[in-house]
C-alpha cells in the first residue's frame, strides 16, 4: 500500500535531472531532451485493428498483504471504427487506503476510466483520457468526502492506449509504463513520489534520497484530491516487435527493470506474466503485484523469425504518421517528444541467469526450513535442466526452467502463508 502525504509538484519540461540513479543501482536517469526523433523510428508502423497483439495480465496478493487492493484493466476496441476512434487500451491501479477503500478506489478507476474514455468518441483521444481521469478522481474524491471510512482513500493509475497514431500514456502515481525494444527497457513514465520529485528538483542526489525517504511516498493520485494532473505521454512511434509493460510498484520495486526487460523480450506474454509474479513473491512479495504485458506483432519462438507475419503497413506512410504522432501533445499541438525516464539494457546472459538462479536456491532453502508444500520432484527436475542449459550457454532456456522452478516455489509458498495465517486466526 502507499501513503499520500505530499501535495503534489509540477514537472517543467526542460529542468535536467542530476546525473545518477532514480530508484535501484544501475539505473540511468534521463532529463527530457530538445525535439528529437527517437531512435529506430524509420521502423516505425501504423498499427490496424486486425493486427496480432498478444496480451497477458495479472494480479497477485503478494506474500504480505492479506486482500489486494491493485486493478487490472483490459479493454481491446471490438472493431475497426472503434479502435480508429479509441484504440485498445490496458491499465494498472495500484489503490491505497485503510481496510477496502483501496482496493474500492483501484477498482473504480479500472471500470470507470476505460468506460468514460469510450464515450467520448468526439473528443481528442489524448483530451478524453485526461478528462476521464479527472472525472474518476472527482469521484473517488466525492465518495472520500461522504463517508469517514473512506478518508484519504486513493488510487494510482497507469494506462496504455494502443492507437493507429502510436502508444498514447496516461499516468497519475508509482505505477509504470515500460517499452522493450532493441535489448533495451525504457520507462515512459514518471514515477510521481518523494523521492523522484527532490531528485528531479535538484535538492538531494538520488542516493541520498533513497536512504532519506521510502520510496512508496507518492506525490500525486486519483482520490484525496478534488483534481488532479495527469501526465500524458506520446503517442509515440510503435516498432514491430515492441513490448509494453504496465505494472504496479509491487513489481517494479522487487524485480529489476533489467530482469524484467530480460523476461518480457524473450518470453510469450502470458509465460513472461507467469515468471515475473513468484520472482517478486520470492523477493519478499511485500505488496500486492500486478502487471499486463502487450507484444506488438505475433510471438513468434525465437529462431524462428522468418515466420512472422508482417504488423501494418510499413513504408514512407507509416514512418511519417509515427513521425508526427510522437510530436503531438494531448491537445493534438506539436510538442517535444521525450526521452525514456530511465533506460538500461537488458540481455539475457549468464549474469542474469546466475542471479535468479541464486535467488531459485535461496528460496528452496527456505521451503526445506519452512516446510513448505513443494512438489519436490517436479522442482528438482527444472533445476537440473536448468544447470545442464546453463552450462551449454543456453541462456534462454536455463532461465525458462528456473522461471517454471520460481513458479513452483512462489506456490507453495502462498499455501504455506495461508496455512500459517489460518492457525494465528484459529
Amino acid at each position: 500500500m502507499v501513503t499520500n502525504n505530499e501535495k503534489h509538484v509540477k514537472r517543467p519540461g526542460e529542468e535536467e535531472l542530476p546525473a545518477g540513479v532514480l530508484g535501484r543501482p544501475g539505473r540511468l536517469a534521463v532529463a527530457p531532451p530538445s525535439i528529437r526523433v527517437e531512435p529506430g523510428v524509420r521502423r516505425a508502423v501504423i498499427v490496424n485493428w486486425d493486427d496480432p497483439i498478444v496480451a497477458a495480465s495479472a494480479t497477485d496478493t503478494g506474500m504480505r498483504r492479506t486482500n489486494n487492493q491493485d486493478s487490472v484493466a483490459v479493454v481491446r476496441a471490438p472493431n475497426a471504427e472503434s479502435f480508429k476512434a479509441r484504440g485498445h487500451l490496458f491499465m494498472v491501479a495500484d489503490g491505497m487506503g485503510a481496510h477496502a477503500v483501496g482496493e474500492l478506489a483501484s477498482k473504480l478507476a479500472c471500470d470507470y476510466i476505460p468506460h468514460n474514455y469510450n464515450k467520448m468518441r468526439n473528443t481528442p483521444p489524448a483530451e478524453a483520457l485526461t478528462r476521464a481521469y479527472q472525472d474518476v478522481g472527482a469521484q473517488i474524491y466525492n465518495k472520500a468526502a461522504a463517508n469517514p471510512d473512506f478518508h484519504r482513500m486513493g488510487t494510482t493509475c497507469s494506462t496504455l492506449v494502443l492507437l493507429p497514431a502510436g502508444a498514447l500514456i496516461a499516468h497519475v502515481g508509482d505505477s509504470r509504463v515500460y517499452r522493450v525494444r532493441g535489448g533495451r527497457i525504457d520507462q515512459l513514465s514518471f514515477d510521481h513520489s518523494l523521492v523522484w520529485e527532490l531528485v528531479r528538483k535538484g535538492h538531494m542526489a538520488p542516493e541520498q534520497a533513497q536512504r532519506a525517504y521510502p520510496r512508496n511516498v507518492i506525490t500525486r493520485s486519483l482520490g484525496p484530491e478534488p483534481t488532479v494532473e495527469v501526465d500524458i505521454e506520446g503517442p509515440l512511434a510503435i516498432e514491430r516487435g515492441d513490448v509494453f509493460v504496465i505494472c504496479s510498484d509491487g513489481l517494479s520495486g522487487m524485480v529489476t527493470d533489467r530482469e524484467i526487460g530480460a523476461i518480457v523480450g524473450n518470453f510469450h506474454p502470458e509465460k513472461a506474466v507467469k515468471y515475473l509474479i513468484p520472482l517478486a513473491n520470492l523477493r519478499g512479495g511485500t505488496d500486492n503485484i500486478s502487471v499486463v504485458v502487450v507484444r506488438i506483432g505475433p510471438w513468434v519462438e525465437p529462431g524462428q523469425e522468418q515466420a512472422q507475419e508482417p504488423v501494418g503497413r510499413k513504408g514512407r506512410g507509416s514512418f511519417l504518421a509515427g513521425w508526427l504522432g510522437s510530436l503531438r501533445n494531448r491537445n493534438g499541438a506539436v510538442a517535444e517528444p521525450r526521452e525514456p525516464y530511465q533506460t538500461e539494457e537488458c540481455p539475457l546472459d549468464g549474469a542474469l541467469v546466475q542471479g535468479i538462479g541464486a535467488l531459485v536456491r535461496s528460496a528452496q532453502a527456505m521451503a526445506v526450513e519452512q516446510t513448505w508444500p513443494v512438489d519436490w520432484p517436479e522442482l528438482t527436475r527444472w533445476r537440473k535442466l536448468a544447470e545442464e542449459r546453463a552450462k551449454g550457454e543456453d541462456w534462454r532456456g536455463a532461465l525458462e526452467c528456473l522461471g517454471e522452478a520460481a513458479t513452483l516455489l512462489g506456490l507453495a509458498g502462498r499455501v504455506h502463508r495461508k496455512e500459517m495465517l489460518s492457525q494465528e486466526w484459529s
